[in-house]
């Protein structure tokens, strides 16, 4: 029950094409249509103003509940109001250009332009609350504004807005440079756990990279014979954003061995590589907002779905509202009402409660079974139910206890397949 192949042999038509590459581009079109924090990024406005500017930054608020800094001292009023002076509203102009830009590893997307974490509770270090979200490498950033020390940008990427070091970020000389790289034909997908490029003693900026997967990562085809004074032979030559002495962007070529978790192109989407590739991260730290060099819930649903190519919504909410064949919950749909709504689902599929999002991967006995990147569960001790802490990717049975008591699938709202209906 560890291994993908026990639940693809349960499929009867596991290999089947779900979609093709040009449905799952125009899926991704639908989903920009019904979810208003989704981006085509080549159609961003050309300027903001300044009160629409001033409106993405005041999104985010500071606590009003008592917050602890890593240490455990209470997060004072005068630190909250420095993350604020950096903010730079006051940097804001009438109209405000954008500027385009590129992710040249992976990075983090915060709620202030801080690295410094706080939290909910005095001593429990999992959960920053100023950890929005990861952002993979070679993707394409707006560039809104800069803070106030210069050394933060605040960006929309295509499905999430918030403060970015800027020195993850090199600076495109306009949106066609961007996208001309990126719109190539002959790409990569990153399709393991995480990738590496070989090392480069002449060249730090591409030498032992990692990508992680669903990257996608643009080939140069028959160019060079030699990087690094290593032959390309055994290797892709991949072409990578890098950051000159003043942040803008260069292209250099490096190695990907042809033998790591790698596919020419998107992954074709079946059931069985939906789950082979949610398998492939079994044992994975979760990271609240990707911290950790992890994923959370939901970004572990959309990282193994850019494998085939879509570009889904960032967080649960709005993962769930998204396009795809749906089946909802009542809130008073009994348990057994719930298992049986799983004979009409397919593999694949994923689930969603109130701050929780799975995959289905199919019916043990007739009971149905996820694989979840989880933070844990509940047991009962005596008369009152104890939180076991678990924080990594795990297959269980939807009848698994949540801390309170409650059942997994008594939790579930809806199931969403993402495909279109016949």
């Amino acid at each position: 029950m560890l291994h993908a192949d026990y639940w693809i042999g349960k499929i009867h038509d596991a290999d089947k094409v779900i979609m093709t590459k040009n449905e799952i581009s125009k899926f991704n079109q639908k989903i920009i249509e019904r979810i208003n924090k989704v981006y085509n990024l080549e159609k961003y406005k050309e300027s903001l103003t300044k009160d629409e500017l001033m409106g993405y930054i005041n999104e985010y608020k500071v606590p009003t509940k008592e917050r602890y800094f890593t240490n455990g001292n209470v997060v004072t009023k005068d630190f909250y109001d420095s993350l604020i002076e950096n903010t730079n509203l006051v940097g804001i102009k009438k109209i405000n250009p954008v500027k385009y830009g590129i992710t040249v590893r992976d990075t983090s997307i915060r709620t202030f332009p801080t690295d410094t974490g706080i939290y909910s509770i005095k001593g429990d270090n999992e959960f920053d609350r100023f950890q929005e979200t990861g952002c993979q490498a070679i993707e394409p950033v707006i560039i809104l504004h800069t803070s106030y020390d210069g050394k933060w940008f605040f960006v929309q990427m295509y499905n999430y807005r918030g403060w970015v070091k800027k020195d993850d970020i090199a600076i495109a000389k306009d949106k066609k440079e961007i996208f001309d790289y990126l719109d190539t034909k002959d790409f990569i997908v990153v399709t393991g756990n995480c990738i590496r490029t070989q090392f480069n003693r002449l060249d730090k900026d591409i030498s032992e990279l990692e990508f992680d997967m669903g990257t996608r990562i643009p080939i140069e085809i028959n160019k060079l014979v030699s990087i690094g004074n290593q032959n390309a032979f055994g290797n892709h030559d991949v072409k990578l954003p890098t950051r000159d002495v003043n942040g803008n962007l260069v292209f250099k070529d490096a190695l990907v061995s042809m033998l790591q978790d790698i596919n020419i192109g998107y992954l074709p989407y079946t059931r069985a590589n939906i789950l082979r590739q949610a398998f492939k991260l079994l044992g994975d730290r979760y990271g609240w907002g990707d911290i950790f060099n992890g994923r959370d819930c939901s970004s572990f649903i959309m990282y193994v779905y850019k494998t085939f190519g879509f570009r889904l919504p960032r967080n649960a909410n709005e993962q769930e509202e998204s396009a795809g064949i749906s089946y909802k919950f009542g809130e008073g749909t009994k348990v057994w009402e719930r298992i049986q709504l799983f004979n009409e689902v397919k593999p694949g599929a994923a689930i969603y409660m109130p701050g929780h999002a799975m995959i289905y991967i199919g019916t043990e006995n007739g009971i149905p079974y996820i694989i979840h990147d989880f933070s844990g569960y509940g047991i009962k001790k005596g008369n009152e139910y104890e939180f076991v802490p678990v924080n990594e990717v795990g297959v269980t049975s939807t009848l698994l206890l949540t801390s309170s008591g409650t059942p997994f699938i008594e939790k579930f709202t809806s199931i969403l397949q993402f495909e279109d209906k016949i």
